[in-house]
C-alpha cells in the first residue's frame, strides 16, 4: 500500500483553477490560489487521500464548509466549499474512506472542491501528491 506521500486524487473531475494562478478582484491582484480547484457535481463524495486524523470541521465565510486532516510529520490537507462532512474532530481516517461531498458554500461560484496541501506551515501544490504537478 502506498504511503501518505503518494496520495490518491479525493474526487474525480477536471482540474478547474490551479494551484498558483493569480487573481483579481475588481480589477486588483490578490494573493495567488493556495489549493488546487477540482470540478466535480454537487453532492459528489471527496475521499481521504491518505489516512489521518481529521483536526477541524467548520464554516467559513470564504471557504463555506471545511475538513482538515492531519496526516502526520507536518502534512496537513484541507477540503472547501463542502455541501456536507461525514467526518468529526478526533475522527481517524483511511486512504479512500468518504470524508465529504462536493458543494458550493461560502465565496464559490460553483460546485468544485478547493484542495489544499501544507507540508510545516506552507502551502504546496495538491498535484505533486497525485502524480499530476505540470511546471
Amino acid at each position: 500500500m502506498p504511503g501518505n506521500v503518494l496520495f490518491e486524487a479525493p474526487v474525480k473531475g477536471r482540474f478547474s483553477s490551479p494551484f498558483g494562478l493569480k487573481r483579481f478582484f475588481n480589477g486588483e491582484e490578490r494573493n495567488a490560489h493556495s489549493g488546487l480547484d477540482i470540478a466535480a457535481s454537487a453532492g459528489t463524495p471527496i475521499a481521504a487521500p491518505a489516512n489521518g486524523v481529521v483536526t477541524i470541521v467548520a464554516d467559513y465565510f470564504f471557504n463555506g464548509k471545511t475538513v482538515f486532516i492531519d496526516h502526520g510529520q507536518g502534512l496537513v490537507t484541507m477540503y472547501c466549499h463542502l455541501s456536507s462532512s461525514s467526518v468529526a474532530v478526533g475522527d481517524t481516517v483511511k486512504r479512500g474512506d468518504i470524508i465529504a461531498k462536493v458543494g458550493a458554500t461560502g465565496r464559490a461560484t460553483g460546485p468544485h472542491l478547493h484542495w489544499n496541501v501544507s507540508l510545516n506551515n506552507t502551502r504546496v501544490d495538491p498535484a505533486i501528491f497525485i502524480g499530476a504537478f505540470q511546471p
